[in-house]
């Protein structure tokens, strides 16, 4: 009986941690550099509900992209938004053969299931993300309550061609 009790309570814990976690985007801001090899369809948030936004991005590649590198860095707000826990640059078409570098895993890990970036180089025609919302129970590790910027630099062929930004927000209110 008494280790009901305890299980119960340990149940209880956690869905009211899940429930007060507030884990979602505020802006998202994509820019072509280039707009004779990458042209930005759509790059807006929609509003599900007060706690829910989804992101939506359409890109078209308009020529066969083979050397595709990512330089990702994740800032917090703190009088402006200033670096903060990791910056790493990877090459996506290593990455997509074979995940090596753990923090790229982890921000790969929110929105595979929502595009079809999912195969190999070469990249070619439209690249969606299409419904992408933050769920805090893929998130793995703890973040204190904030507002951040993932900022993503997409470089094709050794020159920066556009830009990713999202703005999301986390807020832990276990009280």
């Amino acid at each position: 009986m008494q280790r009901r009790l305890i299980l119960f309570g340990i149940l209880l814990i956690w869905m009211s941690y899940n429930e007060a976690i507030i884990f979602k985007f505020t802006n998202a801001v994509c820019e072509s550099y280039n707009k004779s090899w990458v042209v930005i369809n759509n790059c807006r948030l929609s509003a599900i509900n007060r706690n829910k936004t989804v992101l939506n991005i359409n890109i078209t590649f308009l020529h066969p992209c083979n050397d595709i590198f990512v330089a990702v860095q994740l800032f917090k707000r703190a009088n402006g938004y200033k670096p903060w826990l990791f910056k790493a640059t990877v090459d996506a078409c290593q990455f997509t053969k074979k995940s090596y570098n753990p923090t790229i895993i982890l921000i790969y890990s929110l929105f595979k299931d929502f595009s079809n970036i999912n195969h190999t180089c070469p990249y070619m025609g439209d690249q969606i993300i299409q419904g992408f919302y933050l769920r805090p129970e893929i998130l793995r590790l703890p973040y204190p309550t904030g507002e951040y910027l993932l900022e993503m630099h997409w470089i094709l062929d050794n020159k920066t061609t556009f830009i990713t930004n999202e703005y999301f927000q986390f807020t832990e209110n276990l009280l």
